[in-house]
């Protein structure tokens, strides 16, 4: 369920397993007419990716889901399972696209929407016992992310950062889509 937005506007920090009806109804429903384009490119790119491959969940963070009444983009990053990843860039076709996807800007560039977009690979290990040479490496990676999507600069663009930029002061969003299976 989603948190109420602190008093900078923010979701409290954490992250937050909703559906897309709670994300619409929260942050687009009897909104101005940009917020209805942003979450209509969303669910676009969103089936986009899923032609070519499986996607396990969204986290959704930034302007969209605040207060402001014309975000400049939705930001996402896209968690796909690292075998179903390795699958899908066997065809050249899908390794395009989802090259496009992982790179911050690309997908605004190829297909001119504001929806700002990464990939990263899900790992799946059963027993976090077993040696597994992926496992470490991936940890460290999801918990980078966790912790950037929770940071927010507390200064003008280009200002020096400071010990408060460092601190979770933000939430986001997490999407089941084709779910952990």
């Amino acid at each position: 369920m989603l948190p109420e937005l602190d008093v900078d506007g923010q979701l409290l920090p954490g992250r937050y397993r909703v559906t897309q009806e709670e994300i619409y109804v929260r942050f687009v429903e009897d909104r101005p007419p940009r917020r209805h384009l942003l979450w209509g490119d969303w669910q676009a790119m969103t089936n986009l990716l899923r032609r070519y491959t499986p996607v396990n969940a969204a986290w959704l963070y930034g302007p969209f889901l605040t207060e402001i009444a014309e975000p400049p983009a939705i930001h996402c990053l896209y968690w796909v399972e690292d075998l179903e990843l390795d699958k899908a860039n066997l065809d050249p076709e899908a390794h395009n696209m989802l090259r496009a996807f992982a790179s911050p800007g690309e997908v605004h560039k190829v297909v001119g929407v504001d929806v700002d977009t990464r990939l990263a690979a899900w790992h799946c290990q059963p027993d976090t016992q077993i040696d597994d040479n992926y496992y470490a490496e991936y940890l460290y990676s999801r918990g980078q992310v966790d912790d950037v999507l929770q940071r927010r600069r507390s200064g003008t663009a280009g200002s020096a950062p400071v010990r408060l930029d460092a601190l979770p002061r933000r939430g986001y969003l997490e999407v089941t889509l084709d779910d952990y299976t």
